[in-house]
């Protein structure tokens, strides 16, 4: 068989089963396939980035649509969660020409370490919903409650409080061009209590968004090169549709302990990089 396509079928079963990983955790997958693009298959920064960022629009887009037959996309806290994200970004960016972010990154790579692990710590006690740090912080006016028919679930969110960890979400990204899409899973769950596969959902809908608008600015860029990106669409596709059946299929307590190991994933990539950069 020629090398090739030998090259091309493993590109496409690696994103497959990144984007398959992605959908069920609600990160994507992007900060995963990036480095593996640059390192294995010896894409350029410029277009691995740009072929991810492509990739997503399909796989979201997927992801969404079937996750919203189950009721699980939350569109208020999803619009309400990335219009700060996308702020965040560009100060983000523009920090970086007054602060040092190496050191910084190390430090934010053990913290969502340390954050991913949390979510393998037993709880000694099943704390009340209303009660603790994040619930008496949630009450500050202007608040809302989803009322979630479908699945009978409710939870409260302070418009607060979602401007400044969308804000914190998006400044962390563009500090350390990482993608911020694996924040926004956690943030949902410890911050504002979501139930997981709504957690989950939500996010895969907010990287649509992202994953949108960054390729249109990398195509004007002239970051994406179509004849390198298909294999990488195709895999992402069919690994959206396989993860978010697997999602739908897992306990939350399951859902909640890959999302743990994805943080803890994420954190070794963003060392690793650390480390080949140094």
């Amino acid at each position: 068989m020629d090398t090739v396509i030998i090259i091309t079928i493993i590109l496409i079963l690696i994103s497959m089963t990144i984007s398959m990983f992605g959908s069920v955790v609600g990160f994507g997958g992007g900060i995963f396939m990036v480095p593996i693009l640059i390192t294995v298959f010896n894409f350029p920064l410029t277009v691995a980035v740009g072929s991810v960022m492509l990739s997503l629009i399909p796989s979201s887009v997927i992801s969404t649509f079937l996750n919203r037959r189950e009721g699980f996309v939350d569109f208020k806290m999803g619009i309400l969660l990335e219009i700060p994200t996308i702020l965040g970004v560009v100060v983000g960016s523009l920090l970086l020409s007054y602060i040092s972010a190496e050191r910084l990154e190390v430090l934010f790579a053990v913290l969502v370490l340390f954050l991913g692990i949390s979510f393998f710590l037993k709880k000694k006690k099943k704390k009340k919903r209303d009660s603790g740090f994040f619930y008496k912080l949630n009450k500050y006016k202007p608040r809302y409650i989803i009322k979630n028919e479908k699945n009978h679930v409710a939870y409260r969110f302070s418009v607060w409080m979602v401007l400044f960890f969308g804000m914190l979400a998006g400044t962390l990204a563009g500090l350390f061009g990482i993608g911020g899409g694996f924040l926004k899973t956690p943030i949902m769950l410890k911050v504002f209590k979501m139930p997981v596969k709504i957690a989950t959902a939500t996010a895969l809908f907010m990287i649509m968004i992202t994953s949108t608008t960054g390729s249109i600015t990398h195509y004007m860029l002239g970051h994406i090169d179509l004849s390198k990106a298909w294999p990488i669409m195709l895999g992402f596709t069919l690994g959206a549709i396989g993860g978010q059946q697997l999602n739908l299929k897992m306990k939350n307590a399951t859902l909640e302990k890959l999302i743990g190991m994805g943080l803890v994933l994420a954190a070794l990539v963003m060392m690793s990089n650390f480390i080949i950069k140094g």
